[in-house]
């Protein structure tokens, strides 16, 4: 092109210093033309398909390195996610895929661009006039040692704020996972102030960029602007000491530095989002290039016997975990579990009975001594064989985003899983029908192919617990292993699953973990554990002979009648079971239940509207406006940029006057008048870079500033809005936590983007395509505004088009990337699950899958997107030969000078080069555009259950609390036909004590959500002290409340603060001690290495179930509520535990007039109820002023009580 140019130049210069022939010099300018033309297609065809290539290159790669992370991460074993802070999943695979796939796609293949285009600009130079460009190459190394120097400082800080933004999303992923639990306490300001901490730590390291960043920018544009000033002067005197024969030579180098310096001006923007991209690919890197555990359970290696018989022998086993290898969980155990047979673990919470079923798993290693099966050591087995052998059923079970059938189908077995759909679907269905599913799986609106969504929160313990249970049985294991399998069921359903587990062990090893004895009796050898060691052994009925420990656990937890043997025996036979004698209880409260189990039922039909999704669709222009208007503390800043960027556009138009003038300098008679203006207007060049030097440090800075500024005021305010909605809204399988999460770190990144560094570069370019427009009319107007409709047209309207294009390209893949990140956050957070079903390449397929059609519908979209693009990068060429063309006919004419047409030609192809080079931000553009329209969505959108002016002070009447519900009735929004409660009326008065019992899926856990608020009845009331909770301040009311739940979740941080996580001050040792004593969990924390400092790790995992509960009823004594709702809140403890923390609950009630509210299906820990509800189908089927007028009635709850009596049968 600079050789074209410089021929052109040439050319027109020599025709107007001597007419000579037109027609001749018509046919040469017509020659000419041909070559912008070719030079048009060529940079058309060759741009397209190096774009493309890009694009390509960066999708797959990018899709590559997602892919590989989540696999190395999946081959790290179990206690790698022990430790606390390896960062949220959604964030690494989401924002920072995005950051490498930008700076790879745009941003690297731009540079390389820029760099070839300077390097050949320089080629070119050396070939016509080596001297001058070897001077002029001086700026060279200046210019890319000071890129150097600044990447190298600049890269550890962007590294060192990518970590601090991946921790701090851990803590919001944890938080919106088990948003519940930050609702209940009202923790969400304290989440917030500790998501708050590393965004402050994250936006103090990235304000420490800005004057590098300055530099950066001032530099380049100074050394680029200095060569130009450079090859003019010395250009001019090798020219008139003839060592340069024509104007054309150079002005050939001298445009050939000029579109170096120009090339590297290109450059300079995507060097922070390279350094970005840089960081976020160390990140990935960090776990990618990780050597895979020992107990990768991807591994190949190891034995796979052709037979498994189930001999289980645990010799000299000891172990402690990795965080906290001074306190040994397991002390020198030896224990046989024979073939075929069923053999229990019982004992205190914390012995290691769970700890066992993570080293059958080979979750960890022993400390020392061994695992054997059928002789082998576990160690020597290969794991994968060894799991599809062993199936777990969890305490706390885990479902998968996605259909009933298809969380049920994760468990079949590697020949299973290829059987046809039908057969397939028939296993499921068996399986679910002993497991005691089936029943209310046909309930559900779509059966088995409905969607449960995150966790499927829609559903009740029980009925989570028994989808697990079917998902355990359907392969049918060698070695089945029931960690508290039935802990969140019912009498009735324990029985028929307890039943049907009986069936599906015969002739199989089974290992039963529990604390509610009646599910071990029939073992065939029980072991009772003790501080990691087995203290005693042997059938139910020889330990209770024995009269030891297993004999004081039988006798705690025993549920009598008060019925004779001869009723008993009646029951009996009517299926129910035996009970045997309680001790007398006397109520205080004579008659406390009124209820009202048949009541008027709304017609709701599914005229419940569900909570509006997707986002806003606000044009560019309306974005930045919003985000300039809420944004005045930041005026100062984009008042300095504006300042700067007034004074820089005037470059173009500055580098167009000098240009056209240096031409003219070559054609003077005069050589002192040349000499003198050669030296002026180099000189001026040199100030225009001065003013460039200046400019561009100021924009470097203040665009940091205000990006660090916006990332972190977005960040925040994203998170205090995700935290402020109510549950409905995460009800949404789109607002997953791993969907919001990835959210919560890509928008506010692309709205940074583009208000810090891309706005004000595009007004920069605006400005100087404006005033070179400007420039060029004035001087010329027909050829300026020939050009400037044309060029710009071509230009403006090729880059319009293709930002059209890319929204519709964003707006089709972020849902598939939010469904991506979504997968992959669910895996590494159920990782247990993942394992212990053996899912780790089931994963990694879907999430292959949904990846690879994001780079098929990428590439597909790219290859349209990128024609507009292409040709708004190309149109230059045809505005040049349209300017030469029409410019010769105008100088031909005599109606233009030759400097006229220089100045007019030379601006207007500056600022189409410019137009040109601000649709190089379309893409972008799009992200910032749909991110900042995320963000205003969600900030539009606004609770049902929220604080308003009216109710902000408006707090529950009273000290004490007394509830009332009034015909209530209740459907969740995306199930409007299935009505879960059914017109419930009932009081409990102010400090007593209320149970619901029940089957599983009942309602009881609803009726624990809507006392709770998290969700309002869809009719009928609930009050508090006679107050509609529905006009009272939410975060008030549940001031007056602690909640304890059936899987309470711990998050990142130590024992204290997941303690205190409830308060909003800072609790005294005493205080946090006190309520640890009375949640029976003083002695443990005391025994921990740190005391009350020592992490829990990610969601507490290293703590038993029973430890972690223990801790959840800490958190909510506490804060001394006025109510206790309990929620299964002692299933995972122990007998001893139970009956401690049950006393100091009950101290605590008689103490301060505490309301208690309690669900359970381990009746034994209800029976001191004052007032118990027997809820079935969401109605009160019946109630009774406590424990012994319901079992004198005959009824319901006597049946439960008869199914739950330990010694029936013995």
């Amino acid at each position: 092109m600079t050789i074209v140019f410089g021929s052109s130049t040439s050319t027109i210069s020599g025709q107007t210093s001597s007419p000579g022939d037109a027609q001749r010099f018509k046919q040469k300018i017509d020659h000419l033309v041909l070559y912008f033309v070719y030079l048009f297609v060529a940079r058309f065809v060759l741009g397209y398909i190096g774009t493309l290539c890009a694009c390509v290159a960066a999708a797959r790669t990018t899709n590559a390195l997602r892919k590989a992370f989540l696999e190395s991460l999946l081959r790290q074993g179990i206690p790698h996610f022990d430790k606390p802070g390896n960062g949220s999943v959604a964030t690494q695979v989401t924002t920072n895929g995005n950051r490498i796939n930008q700076g790879i796609a745009e941003k690297i293949y731009t540079c390389v661009m820029g760099i070839s285009l300077f390097f050949s600009a320089y080629v070119v130079a050396l070939a016509v006039q080596w001297k001058l460009a070897l001077i002029t190459m001086s700026i060279i190394p200046a210019i890319f040692g000071s890129v150097g120097i600044v990447m190298r400082a600049i890269l550890p800080v962007e590294t060192e704020i990518t970590r601090l933004y991946s921790r701090g999303a851990t803590i919001a992923q944890d938080a919106l996972a088990s948003i519940k639990t930050i609702h209940a306490f009202g923790a969400e300001n304290k989440i917030v102030n500790l998501y708050d901490e590393y965004l402050r730590a994250a936006h103090e390291k990235g304000k420490k960029k800005s004057v590098f960043l300055g530099i950066l920018f001032s530099s380049q544009n100074f050394f680029t602007l200095s060569g130009m000033a450079l090859a003019f002067w010395e250009g001019f005197r090798l020219y008139q000491s003839g060592e340069i024969a024509s104007v054309g030579t150079v002005i050939t180098v001298l445009l050939s530095v000029t579109l170096g310096a120009t090339s590297v001006l290109f450059i300079l923007p995507q060097i922070e989002a390279i350094t970005n991209a840089s960081s976020a690919a160390s990140e990935l890197f960090s776990i990618i290039d990780k050597e895979p555990s020992r107990l990768d359970p991807l591994s190949p290696g190891g034995s796979q016997p052709l037979k498994c018989t189930g001999n289980i022998e645990l010799r000299n086993l000891s172990f402690a975990y990795p965080t906290r290898p001074g306190v040994p969980v397991l002390q020198n155990l030896n224990l046989k579990i024979p073939a075929g047979r069923t053999t229990a673990l019982v004992g205190p919470s914390g012995s290691g009975k769970s700890t066992i079923v993570g080293l059958l798993e080979r979750w960890y290693e022993p400390t020392s001594g061994q695992i054997l099966l059928d002789g082998t050591d576990l160690a020597d087995l290969n794991i994968k064989w060894l799991r599809n052998k062993l199936r777990l059923v969890q305490q706390e079970p885990t479902l998968f985003h996605g259909t009933v059938a298809q969380n049920v189908a994760k468990g079949l077995g590697e020949e299973q899983k290829s059987l046809p759909e039908e057969k397939r679907m028939q296993l499921i269905q068996e399986a679910c029908v002993a497991a005691d599913a089936h029943e209310f799986i046909q309930k559900l609106p779509e059966g088995y192919h409905t969607q449960l969504g995150e966790s499927a929160r829609m559903l009740s313990g029980g009925q989570r617990q028994r989808i697990s249970i079917a998902r355990s049985i359907i392969s049918e294991p060698k070695i089945l292993v029931c960690d508290e399998a039935t802990s969140a069921l019912d009498s009735r359903a324990e029985k028929a699953v307890q039943d049907a587990l009986d069936r599906v062990t015969t002739n199989k090893t089974t290992l039963i973990i529990a604390h509610k004895l009646a599910t071990v009796m029939a073992a065939d050898n029980i072991a009772v554990m003790a501080d990691g060691q087995v203290v005693e052994q042997g059938t139910h009925a020889e330990l209770v002979e024995r009269d030891g420990l297993y004999a004081a656990m039988v006798r705690a937890q025993d549920l009598g009648t008060g019925v004779e043997q001869e009723e008993k025996r009646e029951k009996e036979d009517d299926g129910l079971g035996e009970g045997n004698t309680l001790r007398p209880h006397h109520s205080t409260t004579p008659s406390l239940a009124r209820t009202r189990s048949e009541s008027k039922i709304g017609d709701l039909g599914t005229g419940v509207e569900p909570l509006t999704r997707g986002t806003l669709n606000y044009s560019l222009f309306k974005c930045v406006w919003i985000m300039l208007r809420e944004n005045r503390q930041l005026y100062p800043w984009y008042a300095l940029i504006g300042l700067a960027y007034l004074m820089l556009s005037g470059t173009y138009p500055a580098q167009a006057l000098l240009f056209s003038r240096l031409i003219e300098v070559f054609t003077l008679a005069s050589a002192a008048e040349a000499h003198r203006q050669a030296d002026f207007y180099a000189l001026m060049l040199f100030v225009v870079a001065l003013a460039n030097l200046a400019g561009y440090f100021c924009v470097g800075l203040a665009s940091n500033a205000i990006g660090q500024a916006l990332t972190y005021r977005y960040r925040k305010e994203m998170l205090q809005q995700m935290l402020r909605m109510d549950q409905p809204f995460f009800d949404f399988s789109e607002n997953a936590s791993g969907s919001l999460t990835a959210k919560l770190s890509s928008a506010p990144a692309a709205t940074q983007e583009l208000m810090a560094q891309n706005l004000g570069l595009m007004l920069n370019v605006a400005g100087n395509v404006v005033a070179s427009s400007v420039l060029g009319i004035a001087y010329g107007w027909k050829l300026g505004l020939t050009l400037v409709v044309t060029g710009l047209a071509l230009i403006v309207g090729s880059g319009y088009v293709r930002i059209r294009l890319d929204q519709r390209l964003e707006t089709l893949t972020e849902k598939q990337f939010s469904g991506s990140a979504r997968l992959a956050a669910e895996a590494v957070a159920s990782m247990r699950t993942v394992s212990l079903l053996t899912l780790e390449s089931a994963v990694l397929r879907e999430y292959s899958e949904c990846l690879d059609g994001i780079v098929t519908r990428v590439v597909r979209s790219s290859a349209m997107t990128l024609i507009p693009y292409s040709f708004s990068q190309a149109a230059d060429f045809l505005v040049m030969g349209l300017g030469f063309w029409y410019g010769s006919q105008l100088l031909l004419s005599g109606q233009y000078t030759t400097q006229q047409f220089f100045v007019v030609f030379i601006s207007i192809i500056f600022g189409s080069q410019a137009a040109a080079q601000l649709f190089t931000w379309t893409t972008s553009i799009t992200k910032a555009k749909s991110g900042t329209n995320y963000m205003l969505w969600l900030r539009s959108l606004e609770s049902q259950i929220r604080e308003t002016d009216e109710n902000r002070k408006r707090g529950p009447s009273g000290e004490d609390v007394s509830l009332g519900f009034r015909d209530v009735e209740f459907r969740y929004r995306q199930r409007p036909a299935a009505r879960v409660l059914r017109g419930l009326t009932l009081d409990i008065p102010a400090g007593s004590f209320a149970a619901f019992v029940g089957p599983s899926g009942s309602g009881k856990s609803t009726i624990i959500s809507l006392i709770e608020r998290f969700y309002d009845p869809t009719s009928g009331s609930i009050t508090i002290n006679e107050d509609d909770i529905s006009q009272l301040s939410p975060m008030l009311y549940r001031s007056r409340m602690s909640l304890v739940q059936q899987e309470p979740p711990l998050y990142l941080g130590s024992v204290r603060d997941n303690i205190a996580l409830g308060l909003d001050y800072e609790p005294s040792e005493q205080e946090v001690e006190e309520a640890s004593r009375q949640a029976n969990i003083l002695d443990f924390v005391a025994s921990l290495p740190e005391g009350f400092n020592t992490p829990v790790g990610s969601k507490g995992t290293q703590f038993s179930g029973g430890q972690r509960q223990r801790i959840a009823i800490a958190r909510a004594l506490i804060r001394r509520p006025r109510l206790l709702v309990l929620d299964e809140a002692t299933s995972s403890l122990d007998t001893q535990s139970e009956k401690t923390v049950q006393r100091a609950l009950d101290e605590a009630r008689a103490a301060g007039r505490r309301t208690t509210i309690a669900v359970a299906h381990r009746l034994s820990t209800i029976r001191d109820a004052e007032a118990i509800f027997v809820i079935e189908d969401g109605r009160i089927v019946e109630a009774g002023a406590g424990h012994e007028e319901l079992v004198a009635r005959r009824g319901r709850y006597y049946a439960m009580c008869l199914a739950q009596s330990l010694d029936r049968g013995g």
